[in-house]
């Protein structure tokens, strides 16, 4: 099996127009974020020039209601001619794909009065010719396309087949919960409060470090914070990388929060990373959408790669995780007393615990 890491958005879309230029049958692309800018035109240009027959792009419904991490219905809409064309370029382009052979759907509804819009797909995913995947953070927008990000691609029939199965799975409709085993990898694939069995299998993986747990992502959150305490009680070292300007502050100000409680080192990394990945002794990678917070625990859909293949893992701490830490500042105080971002996050994982599972069912 060959596998690369490609850090950054152009890295990762260099290579898949090359990949896609010499596909032969089919390629399959899965984001929650698609835009009408010059990420989303280089997207569809890719698609449009490929020789294959059988082009599909599945988008979350939440680009139907958010575009550039604002809301479409909104004073922003009203005041700004920048986001409205950016809104009506997202249409068009998505129009031009259609009228061109690509197949075009979006996943997930957001209800009546949006009331199921915390139910996400938040996968990101490529697969070509059912052989070559590529599995990270990145949606396919500008301002996700400057934030420090990654795919991995992996060359291997076996989890080509599995994670097209998966799409297809979700064309139909249908979110599953399972994980397959492909030689020394397994392929998980999250369907929210629904996986609760499967995060736990998951964790046991984390659970079974013998030295250092090593996790960069913005954003940190129970159900991961407790099974890094404990690890941290077992004596595992455990570090954690988190942005310096997140997006979403309240998961920067929870970290904030724990660590004065001394069971992780914090170091944040400059600018906004939306990274996501967690080395365990050095031996082995976990990798995929999902941040492993409260909302995905939750609500959404994801897809999470465990790797022992040394030579990726090799790749990842010399191109990723080595020169994050370089750049990253260690962070050596936390809040005191009472914590107004702690205190909403409590009151959200309430509020997650008691409508998940009724969110969830079949509508």
């Amino acid at each position: 099996m060959s596998n690369s890491v490609l850090l950054g958005a152009q890295s990762f879309m260099d290579d898949f127009q090359k990949n896609a230029m010499k596909a032969e049958k089919s390629i399959y692309v899965q984001a929650m974020t698609f835009e009408g800018d010059a990420a989303g035109e280089q997207l569809i240009d890719i698609l449009l020039n490929s020789p294959v027959e059988d082009k599909k792009l599945l988008v979350d419904n939440y680009s139907n209601a958010v575009i550039n991490d604002s809301f479409i219905i909104s004073p922003k809409y009203l005041r700004d001619k920048a986001f409205r064309d950016e809104v009506a370029n997202t249409k068009a382009i998505i129009k031009k794909a259609r009228e061109n052979g690509i197949k075009v759907i979006f996943t997930n509804p957001l209800g009546f009065l949006m009331l199921r819009y915390p139910l996400r797909n938040h996968k990101k995913m490529v697969v070509i010719d059912e052989k070559i995947s590529y599995l990270g953070g990145i949606n396919f927008s500008d301002h996700n396309f400057e934030w420090h990000d990654m795919m991995i691609a992996l060359e291997d029939q076996s989890i080509g087949s599995a994670i097209a199965d998966d799409f297809k799975m979700t064309w139909r409709g249908t979110n599953q919960s399972a994980s397959q085993k492909v030689g020394d990898s397994t392929i998980y694939f999250f369907n929210g409060v629904k996986s609760v069995d499967l995060y736990d299998k998951l964790f046991r993986v984390i659970k079974s470090a013998r030295n250092t747990v090593e996790v960069i992502s913005p954003y940190v959150s129970n159900p991961l914070l407790n099974v890094l305490k404990g690890a941290s009680n077992n004596g595992v070292k455990v570090s954690i990388i988190s942005p310096e300007k997140n997006n979403k502050g309240i998961f920067k100000n929870i970290l904030l929060s724990e660590l004065e409680k001394g069971y992780f080192k914090m170091y944040e990394y400059p600018g906004m990373s939306h990274l996501k990945a967690i080395l365990i002794d050095g031996e082995i990678l976990l990798f995929g959408s999902s941040n492993y917070d409260i909302v995905s625990y939750y609500w959404e859909q994801e897809i999470v790669l465990e790797s022992h293949d040394q030579e990726l893992i090799s790749s990842f701490r010399k191109e990723v995780l080595d020169p994050a830490k370089e750049q990253a500042s260690e962070i050596t105080g936390g809040t005191t007393g009472w914590n107004t971002s702690a205190s909403i996050m409590k009151a959200l994982e309430i509020f997650c615990k008691l409508t998940s599972k009724s969110l969830l069912r079949p509508h």
